[in-house]
């Protein structure tokens, strides 16, 4: 068995993970309500949530086959590797946070750790051979993870309004 994967194959196992994790998600999420560890912060109910996964996920899916399908370099460098830092930063927040601050399991935590883990620093290690220079790799962590953010609380701040 070849088990050397490209940038691209990684990338498209790392969807694939990316909706495994997004439905252990949604399956579970009624039955694990999250415990926010901050009192300031309301968590999304069920209904909200299940929108709110569902809108990422088809978000997710449409930039990833963007990234796929793109003839120029940088497009898929950029996107593959915002959404791998994304991915990365959300296998630790919320999911193994909220794991040690509450002890119990967390809705997508088994998928985050087993998939998303070690896929997106495949991803990202993959990537970072492709980039020029460390900088530029580092500030298309850092533009990602800002855009992932933002796309994020919108989403969010969405369907806490309007669901």
């Amino acid at each position: 068995m070849n088990l050397d994967f490209t940038s691209r194959k990684a990338f498209t196992a790392l969807i694939a993970a990316f909706i495994v994790h997004n439905m252990e998600e949604a399956c579970f999420i009624c039955r694990y309500p999250v415990e926010s560890p901050f009192s300031f912060i309301e968590p999304a109910s069920c209904r909200q949530f299940l929108w709110a996964v569902s809108i990422l996920t088809f978000v997710g899916i449409l930039v990833s086959i963007l990234a796929l399908t793109t003839k120029k370099k940088a497009v898929y460098l950029f996107i593959s590797t915002a959404l791998a830092a994304t991915i990365l930063f959300n296998v630790f927040v919320p999911h193994i946070l909220l794991a040690v601050y509450t002890f119990h399991y967390t809705p997508g935590l088994l998928s985050a750790v087993l998939l998303n883990l070690p896929l997106s620093l495949i991803v990202m290690i993959k990537n970072r051979k492709l980039y020029q220079t460390r900088s530029q790799f580092v500030k298309q962590i850092v533009a990602g993870l800002v855009i992932g953010y933002i796309a994020f609380a919108t989403v969010m701040l969405l369907v806490m309004h309007l669901v």
